[in-house]
């Protein structure tokens, strides 16, 4: 198959597992072609094949929308970058794909992933558009184009012989800027990131995180903060200055590296 799906979860509840049902099978039925789906289950074995299908509610739960082709489950939990990667390396497409199970894909998703890198030969990572409570990433209808941009709870990236050289995420972080890490790697290497104005996802945004260990949340968020301007706050190139700032203006460049942002830490601390 061309593409893998990589689904860390944790669902200790049963609204976070129905979500979680929810999102795999909008990715099987807005499919246009097969794919791989790797599930990476953190304290918990409610998606393994025998104890989900013994668990099932309704008679259909166990059918081909729920398929899920390969099946971790780590105890106790590694942090979401590590169960990632552990997913990452059993997989076998071309492509892999990050998600969450608070991110609801599109019809079409997959092949307006993979048209990005059709269109664009320095395409390292595709994106899709997204509408999250309050905020549109990208434009507010569907129009037929990709911009040079990322989204990235929902991205795809070449898997090939690249995860070799460093396409798995890197695991100084514990779970949130990973993504944004990534992408200024992948620049580094002389590629880009896209998105596309064709579809958007739907991100319900921190659902997991805001019901399970809020405050282990907000640590891990501090130290992958620092980490990530620590690494790339001296980084001259635009990608940078749009994840530092959200947004990058002709002329007036410096802004997005001097504008006051929210951080997370204190950087006149040291990090305890």
């Amino acid at each position: 198959m061309k593409i893998s799906v990589i689904l860390p979860v944790l669902t200790p509840t049963p609204f976070l597992r129905a979500m979680t049902e929810f999102a795999i099978k909008t990715l099987r039925a807005h499919a246009d072609n097969p794919f791989e789906l790797v599930v990476v289950e953190a304290e918990g074995e409610y998606f393994s094949t025998s104890f989900y299908h013994s668990h099932a509610t309704y008679e259909d739960e166990m059918d081909s929308l729920m398929k899920i082709d390969k099946y971790l489950t780590l105890t106790p939990r590694q942090g979401s970058t590590k169960d990632f990667n552990a997913g990452a390396r059993i997989a076998t497409g071309e492509f892999i794909v990050s998600t969450g199970n608070d991110v609801i894909a599109p019809p079409h998703w997959d092949t307006e992933l993979l048209r990005c890198f059709e269109e664009r030969a320095d395409c390292g990572v595709a994106s899709l558009s997204a509408f999250e409570p309050g905020a549109i990433v990208g434009p507010p209808h569907a129009l037929d184009m990709i911009v040079e941009g990322m989204y990235s709870p929902f991205m795809a990236w070449r898997r090939g012989g690249l995860l070799s050289v460093g396409w798995l995420l890197d695991e100084a972080y514990r779970k949130i800027y990973c993504d944004s890490d990534l992408i200024m790697r992948h620049y580094e290497a002389r590629l880009r990131a896209y998105r596309s104005c064709r579809a958007h996802v739907h991100h319900l945004v921190r659902m997991t995180s805001d019901r399970v260990d809020p405050e282990g949340h907000r640590r891990d968020l501090a130290h992958d903060e620092r980490l990530f301007y620590q690494r790339w706050g001296k980084s001259p190139l635009m990608m940078y200055g749009l994840i530092r700032s959200g947004q990058y203006t002709y002329g007036r460049e410096a802004e997005s590296w001097t504008r006051p942002i929210n951080l997370h830490y204190d950087p006149n601390k040291p990090e305890g």
